[in-house]
Parts: C-alpha cells; sequence; structure tokens
C-alpha cells in the first residue's frame, strides 16, 4: 500500500475544448463570476458603446445568459437602445436556431414595380408555418421611409429586419424572453419624462378690517405710526371673541 504522504495530488483542470477542436466558451454560475467578467472586459477597453462600466457589462451578460447567449457573444449581440437591452436581428436569429424549435426559415423581398414587401416565415416544431411581412407602405406609414440614417442606405435591410422581428417575436416568445430586437426599437421615440407643472400659489389671505385700516395709516402717516407697531402687532394676533365678531 503506497504511503500517503508520497501521494501526489493532481489538479484537475476543467476541459477547454469540445470535441472536434471546438473552443468552449465560459460559462460563469454566480453572480461574482459575472461580475469578474464584467470588470475584465471593461478594464480592457474593449466593451462595446453601451457596455463602458462594469455595471452595465453584468446586466447585458445576464440578459444574454437568459436567452443562452455565452457572455462575450452576449456584449456582441445585445445593444442598449432607449435604456432598454435589444438583440440583433442577426442575433436573435441565432438564439432561436440554437432553441432547436425553429424547423424551417424564409426569408423574401418582393416588388411590384413600385411597392417592395418583405417577409419571413419561421415553421416552430410541432406548429403550423408563421409568416410576418413588413412593406414600403407600412414604413411610409410608420414615417420610417426615407429617414437619415439606415433607412436611407439600407432600406432593403430595414424592411428584412422588421419582418423577421415580427416573426421571431411571435414564434418564439418563449425563446426571446421579452428581448426586443435592435432594428425595431431603434426606430422607438422614447417617452418623454413629462415634468408636471408647479402648484399655483396659494391664494392671498383676507384681511380683517382692523388690519386694512392699520395698512392704510401706515401708508399715510408713514414713521410717525411706527411706535404703535407693537400694540397694532398684538391686537392682530389677539384671539377673537365672540363679543369682538358681534
Amino acid at each position: 500500500m503506497p504511503d500517503e504522504k508520497d501521494t501526489e495530488i493532481v489538479k484537475v483542470r476543467p476541459q477547454l475544448y469540445a470535441r472536434g477542436g471546438g473552443v468552449l466558451p465560459i460559462i460563469p454560475t454566480t453572480f461574482e463570476e459575472v461580475w469578474r467578467i464584467a470588470g475584465a472586459v471593461t478594464q480592457s477597453g474593449l466593451a462595446p458603446k453601451g457596455a463602458d462600466t462594469q455595471e452595465k457589462a453584468s446586466v447585458i451578460i445576464l440578459h444574454g445568459l437568459e436567452v443562452g447567449l455565452a457572455p462575450m457573444t452576449a456584449l456582441q449581440s445585445i445593444a442598449v437602445i432607449n435604456g432598454k437591452p435589444s438583440l440583433y436581428g442577426d442575433g436573435a436569429l441565432g438564439v432561436v436556431r440554437a432553441s432547436g424549435l425553429l424547423e424551417r426559415f424564409n426569408e423574401k423581398l418582393t416588388t411590384d414595380g413600385v411597392v417592395m414587401v418583405a417577409s419571413c416565415t419561421v415553421k416552430r416544431r410541432g406548429e403550423t408555418p408563421l409568416t410576418r411581412t413588413f412593406s414600403q407602405s407600412d414604413a411610409v406609414k410608420a414615417q420610417l421611409w426615407g429617414k437619415p440614417g439606415t433607412w436611407q442606405q439600407y432600406p432593403n435591410r430595414m424592411l428584412q429586419m422588421r419582418a423577421r422581428a415580427f416573426a421571431l417575436r411571435d414564434g418564439f416568445a418563449d425563446v426571446m424572453k421579452g428581448i426586443g430586437i435592435r432594428e425595431e426599437i431603434e426606430d422607438i421615440v422614447p417617452d418623454l419624462d413629462l415634468v408636471p407643472p408647479p402648484p399655483p400659489p396659494p391664494p392671498e389671505l383676507q384681511q380683517t378690517p382692523l388690519e386694512r385700516a392699520i395698512a392704510k395709516a401706515k401708508e399715510s402717516n408713514g414713521d410717525k405710526l411706527a411706535e404703535h407697531q407693537v400694540i397694532w402687532d398684538e391686537e392682530i394676533e389677539r384671539p377673537r371673541t365672540e363679543a369682538d365678531r358681534v
């Protein structure tokens, strides 16, 4: 029997490679691990816009874990639009494909020579196909067609992303977990924080006849009545009796 003192303790390192040579991502299992990854990314200076603090990066990583994205993939696939996390269109499709519930996916862009129409058809396992469309007329109605930016530069792509967003959100709401698609969310005008007007000032207290007489006397006599100020103030502050009212 070997001596326990001669027994070498071998630390088993976690497997970093999957079968076939693919590299496995690092998946945190505690909030502390999420926080450490977020800190490393933000301190490296490679954090994307909207994830430039450790707190923001941590929240994005947590959102990504809920939809099945590894931390680094989440930081590249989730954008913060109007204060809300949203997936890029390609990232949303990747999430749905990874769920194993998507049997068929098809996108088309058709035109009659005047109006373009983008359509997206998805087939979820065990369900009938679902098709959603977004046309040039829809974009005009929503005041998006010709909008400066991507709608002017890539109108076909934006129509495609809108149709895709409708199809994926309607057909795979449980997979998307309420996260919107960036190309759709960025066109939504955020609600303005309306500040209510200040309340009106309280109405001025009505002066009693005695107070009005004293004020009038002060205006007409000036400093001559200053010596009686104390007496008048005491009279004003004195509680009224029933006999005074009569």
